[in-house]
């Protein structure tokens, strides 16, 4: 940070000291429309937060996140931010994140687990209209308003979403996108929990948290995507539709990828040729991936 900079950091801090918070942050708005720092960004958020703009302190947050890292304050201010806007469950991602650093994590969760407590003690109605929209989320029948739903429940504290997440992972009418979102979601936020799921294949089968990789680090979906790379990328339009088409399918299948691809390159084969071709698998197919590729296939083409 030059001198300049320095010396409107050293105004913001003391127009802070004085409670004069919109002062503060009416310098801070100004300096940052012509330049990013760190340390102001914090003092804008800071005095936001004193002011409890804190929908607004979470805007300036959610986009800059890595501003708040460099100290466990400016960290703990940021959880803070979250916590006023009963981001319980992104705030908990955030948090495990930062496991291998003692001092933020335990002193994040602490934070957490306060706030949840007093939540639930405080607003025992808010909590409860929360948990219903959740768990009741394949009463809105297409993806964007069972996303809005996921998305109000990662509204509730830990606990409950977890027990909530329980009754939309086994629903058969919740669709497959979203119950791979709400596994991907406990494992962010460090669930160890064992959890059952009605699968794509209309089957339960049992998911052990603290076991599951994230999609990006699974072998087949490295092995596909490297292909798809080589093979598709001097066409650009193929390209961005079997990308699409593929992505999809990952999610979809989550987190069961590795399990189910051992052959990664027939898989990627196979699901080209369903791809590309009109032909349709029947029931009577004796080839696993076959009958798996053409279920997925069937939900790629019915999302609305």
């Amino acid at each position: 940070m030059d001198e300049h900079s320095s010396q409107i950091a050293k105004d913001i801090a003391s127009n802070i000291d004085d409670k004069q918070y919109q002062l503060a942050i009416n310098k801070a708005k100004n300096y940052l429309e012509d330049q990013p720092s760190d340390e102001i960004e914090v003092l804008l958020v800071q005095s936001l937060f004193s002011l409890k703009q804190y929908v607004e302190a979470r805007k300036e947050v959610m986009e800059n996140p890595n501003a708040f890292t460099t100290n466990e304050q400016d960290f703990l201010l940021m959880i803070n931010v979250l916590l006023k806007n009963n981001e319980y469950i992104k705030s908990r991602e955030i948090v495990e994140t930062f496991k291998a650093n003692d001092s933020y994590y335990y002193a994040g969760l602490k934070l957490i687990e306060e706030s949840e407590a007093f939540f639930r003690s405080n607003s025992s109605e808010e909590i409860h209209q929360l948990a219903q929209k959740f768990y009741h989320i394949s009463s809105k029948q297409t993806m964007y308003w069972q996303k809005e739903s996921f998305l109000n429940g990662q509204h509730l504290p830990y606990d409950e979403f977890l027990k909530y997440s329980r009754f939309v992972l086994m629903d058969p009418f919740v669709q497959s996108v979203i119950k791979a979102e709400v596994i991907d979601t406990l494992r962010k936020v460090g669930s160890n929990e064992v959890v059952d799921v009605m699968w794509i294949d209309g089957k339960t089968k049992k998911v052990k948290m603290g076991e599951i990789k994230s999609l990006q680090d699974m072998n087949s979906y490295q092995l596909i995507f490297n292909r798809l790379t080589d093979e598709y990328m001097m066409d650009p339009e193929k390209f961005m539709l079997l990308s699409s088409y593929f992505q999809h399918q990952s999610i979809l299948m989550y987190p069961f990828n590795d399990e189910i691809i051992l052959d990664a390159n027939r898989w990627y084969d196979l699901s080209i040729q369903a791809y590309l071709s009109a032909k349709e698998y029947t029931e009577d197919d004796n080839d696993d991936y076959v009958k798996l590729i053409e279920i997925i296939k069937r939900q790629f083409n019915s999302i609305k």
